[in-house]
Formats: C-alpha cells, structure tokens, sequence
C-alpha cells in the first residue's frame, strides 16, 4: 500500500488568520459601542436610585419632624458643640454656624478629637454637605463618607470618597487639581471626601426676597463674573430665618428639591446643568425623581427684583481647573438660572406649568 507524500494541514493560512482578525476587530468595533452604552446606562440608573435614596431620607425626615426640611439648624449664642474651636457666639454669621455644625458632624462621625477637620468661614455647607444633618439623624447609613450622595459619573467626588484618610489627602489634592474647588481653602478642602454630588435648591434653606419683609439688599442671589462663582451664592446680610418647611411648597409635584449642577448622563460629554440642552433626574418636593431636560424648566428670577416679572438670574458659567469646559469653548459662557432660581421660591413652579406672579 502506498503512503501519501502529502503533508497534513494543520495551521491557518495568513490569509485565512487576517480574516479571522478582521471579523474580531469588527465584532469589537460592533459591540464596543454598545457596551459602553450599556455602562452608561446602568450609572444612571445608580445615579437615579441615589436620589431616590436621598429623597426618601429627606422625606423621613421631615414626617419625623412635623413637616421640617432637612437643613443645618443651629444657631448662633447656643453652645452645641463640645469643641471649644466649633462654638457659635452670639453674632456669629449664620452660613459660619452651619459649618461649624457642619465640621462637629464630620469630627463626631469619624470620632476625632484632633482639628485636622478645623473651622471652615466664609463658606455655605448648606450647599453640598446638605446630607450631614441627614446623617446626623441616622437618615442615611450614618458613616461617611457616604457613597450614595456620590453619583457614579462624577469621578471628582468619588475619588475624595476613596481617599478620604488623612495619608490619601496629598495623592487625591494631585489627582482632583483641588476639585470641586481649586482657590479654597485647606481647612474647606479637608473636608472634599463628604462632599455630595447633589445639591439642594437655594430656597431650602434660605427664604425668597420679599417672602417676610426681605428687600434685595439682604436676599441670597448667585455669584457670577469670576471663575468658579458659578458654584457660589453671594449673601450680604448677618443673620435670617431658614427653617422651611414643606408645607410652604406650593406645587411640589412640579418643583425640584435636589439636582446636580452637571448632567453626566444625557450629553456627549459632562455639561453645566444650566445649558438647554441638559438633562438629568431631579428630586422633586412631593419625592418622585423625574428625568427632566433644563430648557422644559421655566426660567425663573432675579431674587433682587421679586417684583419684575421680566428679570432672571443670568450668570457665567466660568469653570474652575479640572471642571468640564464651556459648550463654546470661551473662557466663561452666560447662562440663566432656570429651577435654581425659581420665581416665587417655594411658592413657584418649575415644570409643568407658568411661572407663579
């Protein structure tokens, strides 16, 4: 019997190896968007369900304290604190006696007796440490940092949270560039690994110009014209009521309570929330989180002229070291103040209906 001399095939062509490459990459190429879509999806629904979270603990809260809102409360003459460095005399600046509450909470919650977390002046917590009272009252899982107040798309928060012990605080000040507010100062950066991603609405903590006698000279308004004041709020005057409460919400279902200053979800890219073209969920007072788009929302006001109904808050959005670049690409971008700055406050309308007179 004859043997065949034919050698036995046992390997790819290199025609039939690029081929085979060819439909990977394009498997790849095919897939890759989708996953990423995916991924995108799945953070927002996280992000979604953060609110929920924060919006149910608010709401615990409030039915616990008979129909109170969620706020920094001490005030000033009243000894609340047991740190001598944290006292509150009497003629203390109101926004100083919340961070000083502020900083008590974050040194009673990681038990330190020390001031690495010293006072912080000139700053308003109301803003993004909003959940500390929260945690205080044990409305969240009473440790911080706190991951749910972090969305998953806002890498600058959730890096201060994964480096939130004093050996860390030096790598993360490199990685962040001192995001979420580069100019401030050390003892307001000690205290970035508890900073929330969502915010409040002004008009949570502090009343609406001409709601109990206020004139424009003592009304909170937004900052502007610097970079960086877009995250700010300038206020004038020493001392004012700020216990609101959610029977003063006249339309809660169309009134947003807490959101983001950026839409991480909707855009190609990470954007102001104050662009028309932003989208993201919103808490709103009656503690559904609804996904809105920015240009559905009425306009809103000028708090220093309650009585103009043609002014609204305009003001630049001037981005910081580190903080997503204008829709332009100019240095600073005018935008106006849409459910930030509702007309009439907590009596005012956001979404589905006119603007209250």
């Amino acid at each position: 019997m004859r043997r065949s001399t034919r050698p036995f095939r046992n390997a790819f062509t290199l025609i039939e190896l690029l081929i085979v490459i060819v439909i990977i990459a394009l498997l790849i190429a095919i897939l890759l968007p989708a996953l990423g879509k995916a991924r995108k999806a799945a953070k927002t629904i996280i992000c979604h369900n953060n609110m929920a979270q924060f919006s149910k603990a608010m709401s615990n809260y409030s039915t616990d304290w008979r129909g109170a809102m969620a706020s920094f409360g001490w005030k000033a003459g009243v000894a609340n604190s047991e740190f001598p460095d944290l006292a509150t005399p009497a003629g203390m600046i109101w926004y100083e006696v919340h961070a000083n509450e502020a900083i008590t909470t974050v040194r009673r919650m990681m038990k330190r007796t020390d001031t690495y977390y010293a006072p912080v002046t000139g700053r308003i917590m109301d803003r993004n440490y909003c959940h500390l009272p929260l945690l205080a009252g044990g409305y969240f899982s009473e440790r911080l940092p706190e991951p749910s107040v972090a969305c998953p798309e806002d890498t600058v928060t959730l890096t201060w949270q994964s480096h939130w012990r004093d050996t860390d605080f030096n790598e993360a000040l490199g990685i962040t560039q001192g995001a979420p507010d580069p100019p401030a100062e050390m003892s307001y950066k000690r205290v970035f690994p508890f900073w929330s991603t969502y915010q409040l609405v002004p008009n949570t903590w502090a009343p609406e110009t001409g709601s109990n006698g206020a004139t424009a000279a003592n009304v909170i308004y937004q900052a502007s014209g610097q970079v960086g004041y877009h995250m700010l709020y300038t206020t004038p005057f020493n001392s004012f009521a700020i216990s609101r409460r959610l029977d003063e919400v006249a339309f809660p279902s169309q009134k947003v309570w807490l959101f983001d200053l950026f839409d991480r979800h909707s855009y190609k890219r990470t954007i102001w929330h104050a662009y028309p073209v932003a989208a993201q969920p919103l808490v709103m007072f009656d503690g559904s989180v609804a996904w809105r788009k920015t240009k559905d929302s009425n306009k809103g006001w000028d708090p220093r002229a309650p009585n103009n109904y043609n002014s609204t808050t305009t003001y630049q959005y001037w981005p910081s070291p580190g903080e997503p670049p204008t829709l332009s690409g100019a240095a600073a971008d005018t935008v106006i103040g849409w459910f930030r700055w509702t007309r009439r406050g907590l009596r005012g309308v956001d979404f589905g209906g006119h603007e209250v007179r």
